[in-house]
């Protein structure tokens, strides 16, 4: 559900390039937390969700944008205005 005025992004679902990633900001709206990260040389933004069982279902976002195109989701996202 998107709160009115907001940007609601394109997600999938995370899948890891097998290397580790590099987390270099993270927030949390309620019960979603969003990390900005750097992952086998692209950036990206990963989105963890928790259910009510502590279950977590995780999903990304911007890999192979350019850098300066995640930065720029990363805050709106910050600020609140896309989730």
């Amino acid at each position: 559900m998107t709160t009115p005025g907001t940007t609601s992004l394109e997600w999938s679902p995370y899948s890891s390039r097998g290397t580790r990633p590099r987390i270099k900001e993270f927030v949390t709206h309620g019960d979603v937390e969003y990390e900005q990260c750097i992952e086998g040389g692209s950036y990206l933004i990963r989105r963890t969700k928790w259910n009510d069982n502590g279950q977590s279902t995780v999903m990304e976002t911007g890999r192979g944008m350019a850098r300066i195109r995640v930065l720029g989701l990363w805050k709106l996202i910050v600020s609140g205005d896309a989730s």
